[in-house]
């Protein structure tokens, strides 16, 4: 039993060892940030010589126009992550409590959309037809026919571990399919809504490839197009162009901190019945 607990320490050291690797990028990114242009294009993990945190980052906000970036991204991830939550906990009710032969070849071909990769010359035609081309709300219906899919999948998973019961109590007490929904399945959700959430979050937020594709105008990029707008202007100042990196990503490590319970958490639960 001794030597059992002993390897369990050892292996829980060698991991959290395993663990601060991960946190190098990061902590190089955040002390280049604090360096001088000069020191910066060294690329060290040594401690700057003097920190210039307030002259560097007033750089970042006046140059690299943080708050647009920062308003763009809020408003195409939070409308596509709410879009995407609510068609996939909807269609998952469905999934999870029909069981025909209708029903299961449309969640298949739901979840062929999980292999399927985005079309760029068709999708691009497409938004250019029906108006949608270099507007947000053409971005935000290419991240929910990405996400729609998988997110589906979590919820339907989960959502088969909820006893059929509780619907049939609330049916012979007089409540419709959609109240069911809303007041007695939905608030049960919980925990997979947390993942779905948190993972829908930092795939959008991150995403700089459709964007590019379908947002030709600078107005509107958000946060990882203006990093790549202001690597164009300060290509050769490091400090400045680490410094919008931390603002870029600092959402969505908050974002993964408080919420890395919730995913672990809701992807083993979806996968019992899934």
């Amino acid at each position: 039993m001794k030597w059992e607990k002993l390897q369990l320490r050892i292996t829980e050291i060698c991991l959290w060892g395993l663990s601060l690797v991960v946190l190098v990028p990061y902590y190089l990114v955040v002390l280049t940030s604090l360096k001088t242009s000069r020191e910066a294009g060294l690329f060290q993990l040594k401690w700057p010589s003097e920190i210039h945190f307030w002259d560097n980052y007033k750089v970042v906000f006046e140059r690299g126009r943080i708050f647009l970036g920062f308003y763009n991204s809020v408003i195409i991830t939070l409308s596509a992550v709410a879009i995407i939550l609510v068609a996939s906990a909807f269609a998952a009710f469905y999934f999870a409590r029909k069981n025909t032969k209708t029903s299961s070849f449309v969640f298949m071909f739901v979840i062929l959309g999980m292999t399927a990769p985005v079309s760029i010359v068709t999708t691009f035609q497409l938004l250019n037809k029906i108006g949608l081309l270099n507007t947000k709300l053409g971005v935000i219906a290419i991240y929910c026919a990405t996400s729609i899919p998988f997110t589906t999948f979590i919820y339907t998973g989960f959502m088969r571990t909820i006893p059929i019961q509780l619907d049939e109590a609330a049916f012979i007490d007089g409540a419709g399919p959609y109240r069911v929904f809303w007041n007695i399945i939905f608030p049960l959700l919980k925990p997979v809504t947390f993942t779905c959430f948190i993972l829908n979050f930092m795939s959008i937020w991150n995403d700089a490839q459709i964007v590019l594709f379908f947002l030709g105008d600078s107005n509107q990029w958000p946060m990882p197009l203006n990093i790549y707008r202001f690597y164009g202007f300060f290509r050769a100042d490091w400090n400045y162009i680490f410094g919008s990196i931390i603002l870029a990503t600092l959402p969505v490590l908050i974002a993964y901190i408080f919420g890395q319970r919730y995913i672990i958490h809701g992807m083993t639960a979806g996968s019992i019945k899934g």
